[in-house]
């Protein structure tokens, strides 16, 4: 039974682990901050679980100290939600690292204190079977508390989560931890030498009393927590209604509705918002702009779209241009089922979907794509591997010699916070032979050190500033029907783009994350 018992809670803690980020997210992203804060927090309670451990197993007896350790657990665990509530909106303010450091540690750092001392508990315990026997039964210990890691683990991160919402997995897992307390009496048999503490009936009462009260109480929260979970919010914050609302292996999905726009969030990102009277329009401006690249190869009958979302820019290359094939990757399953249901995407010979990683596609793929479009932002974070020089040469291997590469980026052009665009500016730059820079708004107002979309295009083909801006007025022939198409070439950004100061994204260095912070 001790075994059982040790394997529950390597179990949970881990779980606890790979759940710890997905909560973290809606307000800290998806960044590498948030997991080295999470790993952190964890390993410090770890440590000092440990030693907490072997003195409370000393003091006061293992097998009665046992059940109302893991009690506490299961009642830490099943607040954590209620708590991560209040504590997040404030920890967002502090920025990515010391916002997910506090988060982490208000949020998670007492469960996994607790679980922590599980295993010297469990350790003490196997002293009454002999101190000859002490380094076989603790090693077998340990490793069956690290086998309920890793089933934690693979469980949590391969079906809970998109089987279940973060909150009703979390308070779940503390009802298990309850019921696991419970089931930590069964130790409490004949005292022994190794246990001097064991025979004192005033501790055992104590410990049952406690137990059963962290138990009762841990039901209590468990149960108000997964009722106010169960009805879900019918608006959001910005008095939209909420439609849907799922988490999945990569993002907390929401699709909500206003009078005028259905729009589409990972986490606390905004990807998409469609108009409810055109479904092809959309009210955010930059899939508009990936158009452009039909400026610079006017015959494209082949596109590649990295990344879903809401269909936007999927959607309006296939209507608008029913001489090109448009293919879609995607690597969230879900998302596409809500691109189809809640964004119109269409069913078409013309139009297909593939679910795979965009690197993984583009690496294995034998077609042969004019106009390579990534969009791949997940929350507010770019994946590391589709921003470097050898992955744009694998797309450049795919593509016809003179197609073009539109990448969408958040950065500033110039200025203190414009080093992820100026890096990827000089990434693409080592692969293409010219690049054209669109930030987004920038012939509005003229600031270049202002964060914004920035539709980045590249290519071999050589083409003068003055055909490309007559291309964009005509509106390429009037093939082009997206509102204010003509007016783009306003927004072209001409000026030198210093990159003395920025890296090379490379597969063994690519720190978006930090450039990202920057902004």
């Amino acid at each position: 039974m001790l075994r059982v018992i040790v394997f529950a809670c390597g179990a949970a803690l881990m779980g606890l682990e790979i759940v710890a980020t997905r909560v973290l997210a809606p307000y800290l992203g998806n960044s590498i901050y948030v997991w080295g804060a999470v790993i952190s927090v964890v390993m410090v309670a770890l440590s000092l679980g440990y030693w907490a451990g072997g003195q409370i197993a000393d003091r006061f007896g293992a097998a009665r100290a046992l059940p109302p350790v893991i009690a506490a657990a299961g009642v830490a665990t099943v607040l954590a939600p209620p708590l991560a509530t209040l504590v997040l909106p404030l920890a967002s303010t502090l920025g990515a690292r010391a916002g997910s450091l506090a988060a982490a540690t208000a949020v998670f750092f007492v469960p996994s204190l607790l679980l922590a001392m599980v295993s010297p508990l469990g350790v003490r315990l196997a002293a009454r079977s002999g101190l000859e026997r002490i380094g076989r039964s603790a090693g077998t210990l340990y490793a069956v508390s690290t086998a309920g890691s890793i089933a934690g683990t693979l469980a949590t991160s391969f079906w809970l989560i998109p089987l279940l919402s973060l909150e009703p997995l979390i308070v779940w897992t503390g009802a298990a931890l309850l019921a696991t307390a419970l089931l930590a009496f069964t130790l409490d048999g004949a005292p022994a030498a190794a246990d001097p503490a064991a025979d004192d009936a005033t501790v055992r009462r104590r410990s049952r009393a406690a137990t059963v009260a962290l138990c009762i109480a841990g039901c209590v929260v468990g149960a108000a927590v997964l009722a106010g979970s169960g009805r879900p919010a019918a608006t959001n914050e910005r008095g939209e209604t909420v439609l849907f609302r799922a988490d999945t292996q990569y993002h907390r999905i929401t699709v909500t509705e206003d009078a005028e726009a259905r729009h589409l969030r990972f986490d606390r990102s905004h990807q998409s918002a469609l108009r409810l009277d055109d479904p092809y329009a959309s009210v955010i401006r930059y899939p508009d702009y990936m158009h452009l690249a039909l400026g610079l190869k006017p015959d494209a009958r082949r596109v590649l779209v990295c990344g879903l979302g809401g269909g936007a820019i999927t959607k309006r290359f296939w209507r608008d241009y029913p001489e090109v094939r448009v293919d879609t990757v995607e690597i969230d399953p879900v998302v596409v089922d809500v691109a189809r249901r809640y964004f119109w995407l269409p069913e078409d010979e013309r139009l297909r979907v593939f679910v795979d990683d965009a690197r993984r596609y583009v690496q294995r793929t034998r077609e042969t794509y004019d106009v390579v479009i990534v969009d791949a932002y997940y929350a507010d974070a770019l994946p590391a591997h589709l921003t470097t020089e050898e992955f744009f040469r694998e797309v450049k291997a795919a593509m016809s010699p003179d197609g073009v590469l539109a990448y969408n980026v958040i950065s500033a052009p110039a200025g203190p916070r414009s080093e992820l665009f100026r890096s990827m500016y000089r990434t693409v730059s080592g692969v293409w032979g010219s690049v054209w820079v669109f930030p987004i708004g920038y012939g509005d107002d003229g600031d270049a050190e202002r964060l914004r979309n920035i539709i980045v295009l590249a290519t071999d083909t050589r083409l003068s500033e003055t055909e490309m801006r007559a291309r964009i007025a005509d509106r390429l022939g009037g093939r082009v029907t997206v509102p204010g198409f003509e007016r783009m070439a306003d927004d072209l950004y001409a000026e030198p783009v210093p990159l003395a100061d920025v890296p090379v994204l490379t597969d063994s260095h690519a720190p978006t994350d930090a450039l990202i912070e920057v902004q």
